[in-house]
């Protein structure tokens, strides 16, 4: 992909916003009517195939193939407006006629191709994701052939790094297919969008969005307050009471599909103990989540046993409150551990990990060391710079995490990532030869139903072996002046985007 790398200087401060030449206020202007959205991420690079956040996927500047229905969570037609398999390993999919690039080329199957390969070259997680054996295009044909059965490859297509752009153009920023294009893109967290006027699916309501990025949640919440932003992504829980009493305001906030719970180490220093069926559920007992929903999350999150909180075909029902430090001692007198007094008789030292990317996290591990330590489990907290890495040591025991686990209208993302031998985010070492013979069924089956079926079966047997500590599944929040219309919060905001052809301000 021939893009050029920009010198543009960015100012992400969020009152500082005037100095990088983006409006002071939003509504109408001499362009016409402007919203400026603030989120929280800058993107990494102008490579969509292989920026690691979501700041070009949500702008409405690229589109997937295949899209994910925000009230159904089920899979629906986007570039492509159909696709097919009979064997789950040769895939046809027919792109949608009339669509063009924000350069004015048609989007064909070998643009299509094109745009693909690129993903898989330059980005390993693509490479792995998609399982490519064979990519071929005829007119607006694509076939896709898999090393092996892959059902869940249309999902894997609605994944942000998989935005179909004209990856032969020569240009300081992705040219996509959506609402809007970019007049102007800054890696380091700034962009200014126009409406694209020949956009297959009809013109967008504003002439242009400007955005930009603050990982400063006060900034971003000063910003929205002063009038220099309209929507504002993740306001900090603590600000929302404030923000709420505004009149001029609104605070959305929608369940995620995102959880928090422990992960557990079961190849370091104490195997033995997490191996041992009886000592989880201990571990598992001396965590209030009601307490920690109503307390760090502020009632801004739903309590869940299990990976896949709420009412969906893949969530098993949701158990009774399992708090219950009593209980707790039995499964440790039933792992062979010797209790008196109402404590482990000899205290048992344990690392725990975790990081302040999302902030309740810190929060959440030093309740679970006061509720362990009162029966003898004693955590030492150690907060990590960059968790993925620290995880792939050994030098820990458990760890605080948040995941993403219904993405893509099923939890294939999730199941092959946390628990087979291979995934990405297997850090613990999870290694059930019955549960990963249950994932490459599931990974094998076309049939939505049916997949739905047996993810909520993987997910009961998740639960069933307290291989993790699910805890609450936090909301998504956004808060925005009351003049803006059109506006959805994402329950993802890799999958669905903030900003839309819908979106508008008086």
């Amino acid at each position: 992909m021939k893009i050029k790398a920009m010198a543009a200087a960015l100012c992400v401060a969020a009152l500082a916003l005037t100095s990088c030449g983006i409006e002071d206020g939003s509504g109408s202007s001499a362009d016409g009517k402007t919203l400026n959205l603030q989120t929280v991420f800058a993107a990494n690079t102008v490579d969509a195939q292989l920026n690691r956040t979501s700041f070009i996927m949500n702008s409405g500047t690229t589109e997937t193939l295949i899209g994910l229905d925000r009230n159904t969570n089920k899979l629906y037609g986007w570039l492509a407006d159909e696709w097919s398999s009979e064997d789950a390993q040769n895939w046809t999919f027919h792109i949608r006629e009339g669509v063009k690039f924000h350069n004015g080329k048609d989007v064909t199957a070998e643009a299509v191709k094109k745009s693909l390969e690129h993903g898989i070259e330059v980005n390993p997680g693509v490479a792995t994701a998609l399982k490519a054996e064979s990519i071929e295009a005829d007119g607006q044909t694509l076939k896709i052939r898999t090393t092996q059965k892959y059902a869940s490859l249309p999902s894997e297509l609605v994944h942000y790094n998989n935005v179909i752009t004209d990856v032969d153009a020569s240009t300081d920023f992705p040219i996509g297919t959506g609402a809007f294009k970019f007049e102007s893109f800054d890696i380091k967290g700034a962009a200014r969008l126009t409406r694209f006027d020949d956009y297959w699916d009809g013109k967008a309501k504003l002439d242009s969005v400007t955005m930009t990025a603050n990982e400063d949640a006060n900034a971003r919440m000063l910003s929205l307050q002063s009038g220099q932003s309209d929507v504002i992504y993740r306001p900090s829980l603590e600000s929302l009471d404030a923000i709420s009493k505004d009149s001029n305001l609104a605070v959305d906030a929608v369940p995620g599909s995102r959880v928090y719970h422990l992960i557990y180490n079961y190849k370091g220093a104490h195997a033995n103990l997490w191996n041992n069926i009886e000592f989880r559920k201990g571990v598992d007992a001396l965590v209030d989540r009601e307490a920690i929903a109503k307390t760090i999350l502020r009632g801004r999150a739903v309590v869940t046993d299990n990976p896949f909180p709420g009412d969906l075909p893949t969530s098993p029902k949701q158990l009774e409150s399992t708090y219950n430090p009593e209980k707790a001692l039995e499964h440790f007198k039933a792992a062979g551990l010797e209790v008196k007094d109402g404590k482990l008789a000899e205290p048992i030292s344990m690392k725990l990990a975790t990081y302040n990317a999302r902030p309740e996290l810190p929060q959440i591990a030093q309740a679970f060391q006061d509720s362990a330590a009162k029966v003898g489990l004693n955590m030492e907290i150690h907060n990590a710079e960059n968790i993925d890495e620290y995880l792939a040591g050994d030098d820990w025991d458990v760890a605080t995490f948040s995941l993403a686990t219904l993405t893509r209208g099923d939890g294939s993302y999730f199941v092959n990532g946390a628990f087979m031998p291979d995934g990405a985010q297997n850090y613990g070492g999870v290694d059930d030869p019955e549960l990963i013979a249950k994932i490459n069924t599931f990974n094998e089956t076309v049939n939505e139903d049916e997949r739905a079926t047996q993810m909520r079966e993987i997910a009961e047997d998740i639960r069933s072996k307290a291989y993790n500590c699910y805890i609450v599944s936090p909301y998504e929040t956004a808060a925005y002046k009351k003049t803006v219309t059109g506006w959805f919060t994402p329950s993802n905001e890799f999958e669905f985007q903030m900003v839309t052809k819908d979106l508008d301000i008086e």
